[in-house]
């Protein structure tokens, strides 16, 4: 009887991104989510229209999602706006690419590894095929390939598996005795890369330890120790303390990020512990319910024994690194693996004052947990007939991929999602807001839609669950002055107290955004008092935000009618973001249009400033729009425009 015929690697990587491709198809026909909308949708810097070379250089600066900007990421982004507009299809499309060529990279790092590692005896070309499968179609990456804004967390994993081959290259002609610097270029070059999409690739070099431990242990060409990667090692570890204490650990302090969080930096620090054993869980066992999307609910452990599940969490993890140490010698690649997946969560699980749980986190850490699967299930498997082997070791990749595409069907309808995950987690706030936003979306702009009444009833129970997100009372207040209805003042009082309970952070800011919007374009029928003394009591809870102060500054103007009021907001925000050019364009338009002499020449003053300024060329459109507003005011003054 003949054996399984295996195809050879360029057909192997080639069925690889095509199978990704059907798999995830069915994704591809739904819309924006999430963080989509605040980083993309409603994000104006990155939509450029042209080619030309000033729109490039102001979309790079534009700084979505990150202070560094991640420019390759919003290049690609620009890039599809150029090409294809808004279309969510295309944006998926080019997202699910990437994954899929990162597909095809972990099937190459893979075959690399098992060829490599000590006492690994796995040559063939299945294992690494069926590995990489099995990562590829894994339903927990629906989330980072479907989830459009999360092409950051693939351009950046794209980077990181290239360093490590080039890695593996480098150290590969090393101990042949062959020329390697070019392959060290390679493998910098590559971190750059990854760094232009998102900061997670700095990790590579720590996944590039963890190679170095496992499978080639610091050998040099003649068989003993190199002490320069010994060397290189230890002071790359020194340089990484030095950045860790000198840049991560002052996000921690009390004037950080933590001020919007609702857990404190020790109880971040212990909950992660539940959360990565969440995380294992759902990698080995996959079931659509376990995978929410949202984990606002999750909940904070405010000590090893609050809950009792943290510390069962952390003894799991601790036996993990247990294994990982048992098994160094006989099986590396259960050492490898069990490292990758702590090396993939060292940032996220870390000290910075990010949300609790992301499925997109896991976007690497997956193959570490499938990889240190590999040798002993090889193991157990030895004595059976290599056909035999090649069908069960099917079996699981075949269910992964049945799996993912349930999981990615899901998400071809917004409204079909919003559905899904409020059904899989109905304690979650985010989940909940979200249905009910879809809800209206598909009602339109008719409260006799029965829609309409489906989405006031759903977002009534959001505003009803525990959580601090103010959103679910915000979406109440909206669908309620949408409608041209009176809310309770209960609700807004409820609003006032969630939003103000700490520090504003995005989610509260972006509340205030909706509402004034609303009240200045005449959409939404508000109590105007209401409205005003939330402003108040925000910026009463927040004086050092200079987005507060623009926001009020903009209902001062456009509702209040009082415009020395919104000049003034509009001064103190420039005063607490001087560098922000944003809020010195939003003066100099107040200023140009308030009809005073004095302020109008101020504005002109604020104008010429930002005309000679190092970022006039990436401000032509608001320049524009100032001379406009000037021009006006001379001929509201009575003289002729220049």
């Amino acid at each position: 009887m003949k054996s399984l015929r295996i195809p050879s690697p360029p057909w192997i990587a080639a069925l690889l991104a095509l199978a990704t491709f059907v798999v995830f198809s069915p994704g591809l026909a739904g819309g924006f989510l999430f963080d989509d909308f605040s980083n993309l949708v409603l994000e104006d810097g990155w939509k450029l229209r042209s080619f030309a070379l000033q729109e490039w250089l102001a979309a790079l600066r534009s700084g979505v999602a990150s202070p560094a900007g991640r420019p390759l990421a919003i290049a690609s982004f620009a890039l599809n706006h150029v090409l294809t507009g808004m279309d969510p299809f295309w944006l998926k499309a080019t997202g699910l690419a990437l994954h899929a060529f990162n597909g095809v990279l972990v099937y190459a790092l893979s075959r690399a590894l098992l060829r490599a590692a000590p006492h690994a005896a796995l040559t063939g070309a299945l294992a690494p095929a069926l590995l990489a499968a099995a990562w590829a179609l894994h339903p927990l990456q629906v989330s980072s390939a479907l989830y459009v804004v999360q092409r950051m967390e693939l351009g950046a994993a794209t980077g990181t598996l290239l360093a490590l081959l080039a890695y593996v290259r480098l150290r590969q002609s090393q101990l042949r005795g062959a020329r390697a610097w070019p392959w060290l270029l390679a493998m910098g070059a590559a971190i750059v890369f990854g760094l232009g999409f998102k900061e997670t690739a700095a990790l590579a070099p720590g996944f590039a330890f963890l190679i170095e431990l496992t499978v080639f242990r610091f050998r040099n060409a003649r068989g003993g120790r190199d002490r320069g990667w010994l060397w290189a090692y230890g002071i790359g570890a020194a340089l990484a303390m030095a950045a860790y204490v000198r840049i991560v650990l002052p996000l921690t302090a009390p004037d950080s990020l933590y001020a919007i969080r609702e857990f404190s930096l020790t109880e971040r620090l212990w909950t992660q512990l539940p959360v990565l054993a969440m995380y294992l869980r759902q990698c080995l066992l996959p079931l659509p319910d376990s995978l929410w999307f949202y984990y606002d609910n999750v909940a904070i452990s405010r000590g090893p024994l609050q809950p009792a599940s943290t510390a069962w969490a952390g003894a799991l993890l601790l036996a993990m690194l247990g294994v990982a140490l048992a098994c160094w010698r006989r099986w590396p690649l259960v050492t490898l693996g069990i490292g990758w997946f702590f090396m993939a969560h060292a940032l996220t699980s870390n000290v910075i004052p990010l949300e609790l749980a992301f499925e997109h986190r896991n976007y690497l850490a997956l193959f570490g947990v499938l990889l240190a699967l590999v040798q002993p299930l090889a193991a157990v498997g030895a004595r059976l007939h290599a056909d035999a082997r090649a069908v069960l070791a099917m079996l699981p990749v075949i269910a992964l991929a049945t799996l993912c595409w349930i999981q990615a069907a899901s998400w071809g309808d917004p409204l079909r999602l919003a559905w899904t995950l409020e059904n899989r987690n109905p304690t979650s706030q985010r989940a909940s807001y979200d249905l009910a936003k879809e809800l209206m979306a598909r009602a339109g702009e008719d409260p006799a839609s029965p829609a309409w009444g489906l989405a006031h009833a759903q977002m009534s129970r959001a505003a009803a669950l525990p959580g601090p997100s103010s959103l679910p009372l915000q979406g109440l207040l909206l669908i309620e002055g949408r409608a041209g209805r009176p809310s309770a003042p209960a609700t807004w009082k409820a609003l006032r107290e969630r939003i103000t309970r700490r520090a504003l952070g995005p989610e509260g800011l972006s509340a205030l955004f909706a509402l004034s919007e609303c009240r200045i374009q005449m959409r939404c029928r508000f109590d105007d008092a209401q409205l005003l003394q939330t402003f108040l009591a925000v910026l009463q809870r927040n004086p050092d935000s200079p987005a507060v102060h623009t926001l009020y500054a903009n209902f001062a103007w456009n509702v209040l009618d009082d415009r020395p009021l919104a000049i003034a907001m509009q001064r103190e925000a420039v005063a607490l973001a001087p560098a922000y050019t944003g809020y010195r364009v939003a003066l100099a338009k107040f200023l140009l249009a308030s009809g005073d002499a004095a302020a109008v020449q101020e504005g002109r003053a604020v104008t010429l400033a930002l005309a000679s300024g190092p970022e006039a060329g990436l401000l032509r459109q608001e320049l524009a729009e100032l001379d406009a507003l000037s021009s006006a005011a001379d001929t509201r003054d009575g003289h002729p425009p220049p």
